[in-house]
């Protein structure tokens, strides 16, 4: 071998020792994993209001979301309407004796001033007290009867129209026509702890459609009226047949009674003390339960 050939040779083994170690160096198998990999984060990504304003409509936004906010399942609290009666007066001017003696000093059975219509403010202050609420019918039915010639028996078709107007304007919870009775002191009189009571009785016209209505709500009341003082009640008349009304004017309300409210010999404080008892029996018998 010549000396240039030996040469030659010694430079090619340098050259391939020298460039060996960076051809080595990026083969992939001999990659040294000097520093663990760290993987990705999952990240939850956070959207937030830059200002009060943004956050502001963020929080209606939930608020307008079914998903945010669970739902209510119970219904707002309606507040209870007040228990409503009607009072009507059709045979207005019915008197009692004592009452009329002790303002004209004499005794008469029929007033024009001194009678039962004029217990209306009595009955609305006793039964306001047991949380009903009272209207009246504003009309002297016999003094209309008397200044249009009609006759007593035409009181009840005196009084209609003006009662329907009244139940097509507004709704009640009972409606009762009050009446005095002819009858004399020893039936229509009670005593009870050592005072005494104006009894009533609780007529029901059986000649019309409502007839049982009418006389559920007179029997609930008869039953609680003499629950609270024994006999004050004489229990409910059923009318029909010839010489009577049948329907005084029931037919238009099934809860509608008439009440005949002590007679012709009670005294102003018989009569205040049964009305007493009639708001506290209307109370105990529909008012609680109405609201239950």
């Amino acid at each position: 071998m010549t000396l240039l050939k030996k040469l030659q040779w010694s430079i090619g083994l340098l050259l391939f020792f020298f460039v060996l170690p960076v051809i080595a160096g990026q083969l992939p198998f001999n990659k040294q994993a000097s520093t663990p990999i760290k993987q990705p984060e999952d990240k939850q990504v956070v959207f937030a209001a830059t200002n009060l304003e943004e956050e502001s409509e963020l929080e209606k936004t939930k608020e307008q979301t079914p998903e945010s906010t669970p739902k209510s399942t119970s219904e707002p609290t309606k507040e209870q309407d007040p228990f409503k009666v009607l009072l009507l007066f059709t045979h207005s001017q019915e008197a009692y004796q004592p009452m009329v003696k002790a303002v004209k000093g004499k005794v008469d059975v029929y007033d024009d001033k001194t009678n039962i219509y004029n217990l209306q403010g009595a009955i609305s202050k006793h039964f306001s007290m047991n949380g009903i609420q009272t209207d009246v019918l504003d009309v002297d039915v016999m003094k209309v009867m008397k200044s249009e010639g009609k006759t007593f028996p035409q009181a009840y078709n005196t009084v209609r129209p003006y009662l329907s107007n009244r139940l097509q304007e507004q709704s009640y919870n009972l409606i009762i026509d009050l009446h005095r009775d002819s009858a004399k002191r020893n039936a229509t009189t009670t005593m009870h702890n050592n005072q005494s009571y104006a009894r009533i009785a609780i007529v029901v016209g059986a000649e019309h459609k409502n007839y049982r209505w009418n006389t559920a709500y007179a029997e609930s009341l008869s039953a609680a009226m003499n629950d609270i003082v024994p006999k004050v009640s004489r229990g409910v008349i059923s009318k029909s047949g010839d010489n009577v009304d049948g329907r005084y004017n029931q037919d238009l309300a099934k809860e509608m009674i008439l009440i005949e409210l002590g007679g012709i010999d009670n005294t102003e404080d018989e009569l205040n003390r049964t009305i007493a008892v009639i708001g506290k029996a209307i109370a105990k018998t529909f008012v609680t339960e109405s609201k239950s």
